[in-house]
């Protein structure tokens, strides 16, 4: 197409010298204020009416001088304006275009972008000044209102001591870390420059960056927030962290994730530590009668479903009250400490020792189908508890009585199994303490009178 003179422009050109009509509309309707000033007789300037409509003024009421709007500019703006003309005029290639603040028939402030050009004479001399208004109020109060947001958001984002940080999400399965808040570089050891536009992979290694990878492909495949626990190892070292994340939604399809993180491991562990205490003894660190019975339930169901055989021996610790009468009550608890290691070595981890109280313990043995080799685990039981306990400088004996039941053969009831068990102890104890009894099986039974 030729780029020469248009024969549309020449027209358009030719109808504003003969109609003024035209030129008003071209004034009137695209912009808010037309300008024409004689720089020879500075003090007249013309100034079309909208110009002070735009500034609450009856344009009837106001003379075509320079004055009538250098009094309601302000005063920094006109020094610019000023600056700007000057060398406007020196320079035609400096543009004349600046925004300046009127201040408005109301008090309040109208933003006006102030546009123009220098007529000058076959000298290059200028002799008239044309100009253009636009009022961008609107555009600054939008502007100031996004910064207003921007400086919101911003004190949100880096004043919350949550760990925030901005993901953008590329082609699926792909993303790009953006930024991070200033509690996430504190809490992660991860620098803002460090996170910025680096992939989960590049910042974390591969192995953990897939891992983290996949929650955000679980945030986008889910379309809404998801919550969870995470443990990471991070420059900052490693933390369990409850992290949500939320996805941002942008013409129907998801843009960016927002990650919220929470430094939970001082809470877990705690909940850890509770929940120890709630399942094991506080001195001998072996389970309690809580735990135990959880674990006596579950040998029971065990057992229902896969026809499996366990033992379960109700221990008592004999002479152990002399020790305490005799000593006091720090040797008493080395002595139940001692016993309960002594108990664990010498069953397998799969099975349970449990302190029941006192000087009380309970065992599961798992896999009793070969009686015999249940009678031999429970023989070294009983012969290891008899082994001197050294205590500072001093030794002292303790012996145990024991009694045993078997599941299911003595009984499918876990209540009826223990209480088996304790009768075959306390059994034991009525006829001179230290010994074995199994219950139903006399010929089993293992006592000091056999030795």
């Amino acid at each position: 197409m030729h780029m020469g003179e248009n024969y549309l422009k020449s027209e358009l050109y030719n109808l504003i010298s003969v109609d003024d009509s035209i030129f008003e509309f071209i004034q009137s309707g695209s912009l808010d204020g037309v300008w024409y000033w004689d720089l020879e007789a500075p003090e007249n300037e013309w100034m079309s009416p909208k110009f002070w409509e735009t500034l609450g003024y009856d344009p009837n009421e106001k003379m075509h001088l320079a004055s009538e709007w250098q009094d309601i500019i302000f005063q920094e703006d006109l020094k610019l304006a000023v600056e700007n003309f000057e060398k406007h005029c020196s320079d035609p290639s400096h543009p004349y275009d600046q925004i300046v603040r009127y201040r408005h028939k109301n008090g309040s402030t109208v933003w006006i972008r102030c546009r123009g050009l220098a007529i000058r004479d076959k000298r290059g001399k200028a002799i008239r000044m044309l100009g253009a208004h636009t009022d961008i109020t609107g555009l600054k109060e939008t502007e100031s209102k996004l910064m207003r947001m921007a400086r919101e958001y911003e004190r949100v984002f880096n004043g919350t001591q949550d760990a925030m940080f901005l993901i953008k999400v590329l082609k699926a399965g792909d993303f790009q870390y953006i930024r991070n808040n200033f509690a996430h570089q504190s809490k992660t050891g991860i620098l803002l420059e460090q996170i910025a536009n680096k992939s989960p992979q590049e910042l974390l290694g591969k192995d953990m960056g897939d891992i983290v990878s996949r929650n955000y492909q679980k945030c986008i495949e889910n379309g809404e927030s998801i919550t969870y626990e995470e443990k990471l190892n991070l420059p900052g070292g490693e933390r369990v962290w409850l992290t949500t994340l939320t996805p941002i939604h942008e013409k129907n399809r998801i843009t960016h994730i927002v990650g919220s993180a929470t430094d939970i491991t001082e809470r877990k562990k705690l909940e850890l530590e509770l929940q120890r205490y709630a399942n094991y003894d506080k001195l001998t660190g072996l389970p309690n009668r809580r735990l135990f019975f959880e674990r006596l339930e579950q040998m029971v169901v065990e057992g229902e479903r896969y026809g499996s055989k366990f033992a379960l021996l109700f221990l008592d610790l004999d002479g152990f009250k002399e020790i305490n009468d005799r000593y006091g009550h720090d040797a008493g608890d080395e002595v139940l400490i001692a016993a309960g290691n002594r108990l664990q070595e010498c069953v397998r981890k799969s099975d349970t020792v449990a302190r029941m109280g006192g000087d009380e313990f309970t065992l599961i043995i798992r896999n009793a189908e070969d009686r015999k080799s249940i009678h031999g685990v429970v023989k070294k039981i009983h012969d290891i508890l008899q082994e001197a306990i050294t205590i500072d400088s001093f030794e002292c004996s303790v012996n145990s009585s024991i009694g045993v039941a078997i599941y299911p053969d003595d009984s499918a009831d876990s209540e009826m199994l223990l209480k088996n068990a304790d009768s075959s102890m306390y059994e034991v104890k009525r006829n001179g303490k230290g010994g074995i009894r199994f219950f139903k099986n006399v010929e089993e039974d293992y006592s000091e009178s056999q030795k």
